[in-house]
């Protein structure tokens, strides 16, 4: 009887130290999880950012390709125009 109590005692004392070990590593996996938690909601607002930005960039840069073609067309319709009155003269 003894002898199943020292081993009972022994198997007892090394589960505490395994549920110790255990509790331990789910305390530093919870705090990872918290803090990956965190960092995804930084990129998830970075993202909607840089989403924005972008589209803005896009509505800008269609805006001047807009005034660059009437630009040229402008450039273009100045030179007949000098074409022309330097043959007129």
């Amino acid at each position: 009887m003894r002898k199943q109590y020292v081993f009972l005692l022994a198997e007892s004392t090394e589960m505490r130290k395994q549920s110790s070990i255990l509790r331990k590593q789910y305390a530093f996996l919870l705090a990872e999880s918290t803090e990956m938690r965190k960092q995804s909601s930084i990129l998830r607002k970075q993202y909607v950012f840089l989403l924005a930005e972008f589209t803005e960039m896009r509505k800008q840069s269609s805006i001047l390709r807009k005034q660059c073609a009437f630009l040229l067309a402008e450039f273009t319709e100045m030179r007949k125009q000098s074409s022309i009155l330097r043959k007129n003269l």
